[in-house]
């Protein structure tokens, strides 16, 4: 297990952190438990150090159908995914398999206001479309938990330039309902990202930079000063832009995005 760095955080909750900085996370109930994204790991199974924490049943569910997310969803029977990654074109969802054969037509579909029951334990579902199309956050009641996947991004910012990302405009959007949605459970929930620990290129923030309400608020302004007009990207300098076209910076607080000029409407 030592590829894996394990985190408790909280009773009956763990952060568990591959080698490649993909975070999935571990919540139990009373009869039975949630695996929150898988990260990715290839030619290895995440169940045995899942079973090394619990033994209770284990469902899966996944924030978005990302490959660093969703790659061993193929050692789980029950598995849950927001059915709007379907829209995503055939080829994008085939590379984001990793030459494995997952069919995401058997599993069971989420969204907003959706329930997943674990016995005194309860995951509510809030769709924030954005990242892509059907990105959920998951809310753990019991243990106050909010899981974001790649939905406000992972302490360096939001990726927006990837092939299948909403509109900034359709983003912003979705942030203002998840924001009211968050406030309406009493928006003092501890907040976990796809990627804990992952830095790459902040230029705000030293270290890694928490997400939390704070974050969110400035995520919002950003976007919205993206649509008006009032805040104008820089050339970005990512390693990695997934795209033909160009990408831009833009920051706002302590928010970062990345994201293409021809995508900020619509």
């Amino acid at each position: 297990m030592q590829e894996f760095r394990i985190t408790k955080i909280g009773a009956g909750a763990w952060s568990i952190l591959d080698a490649g900085d993909s975070s999935f996370y571990l919540v139990e109930g009373t009869q039975r438990a949630a695996v929150i994204d898988t990260g990715i790991s290839p030619g290895k199974q995440i169940v045995p150090v899942l079973r090394s924490l619990t033994s209770l049943p284990l469902v899966l569910v996944l924030t978005h159908a990302h490959i660093d997310h969703m790659h061993h969803m193929d050692e789980f029977e029950e598995v849950y995914l927001c059915h709007k990654e379907m829209t995503l074109p055939a080829e994008i969802l085939q590379e984001h398999m990793g030459g494995k054969r997952l069919d995401l037509e058997r599993t069971i579909n989420i969204g907003s206001e959706s329930k997943i029951e674990l016995g005194k334990e309860v995951l509510e579902v809030c769709e924030v479309g954005g990242h892509t199309p059907g990105s959920v956050a998951f809310w753990a009641q019991g243990h106050n938990l909010l899981f974001t996947g790649d939905a406000i991004g992972s302490g360096y910012g939001v990726w927006m330039q990837v092939p299948g990302a909403l509109s900034i405009e359709r983003y912003h959007n979705n942030l203002r309902v998840f924001l009211k949605w968050l406030v309406d459970r009493g928006g003092r929930m501890q907040f976990w990202g796809g990627h804990s620990y992952q830095q790459f290129q902040s230029s705000l923030i030293p270290g890694y930079n928490p997400l939390n309400m704070g974050l969110l608020a400035d995520l919002i302004d950003l976007t919205d000063g993206l649509i008006t007009g009032k805040i104008v990207g820089r050339p970005s300098n990512a390693d990695k832009i997934m795209t033909p076209e160009p990408a831009l910076y833009a920051s706002f607080g302590r928010a970062e995005i990345q994201y293409l000029p021809s995508r900020v409407r619509g």
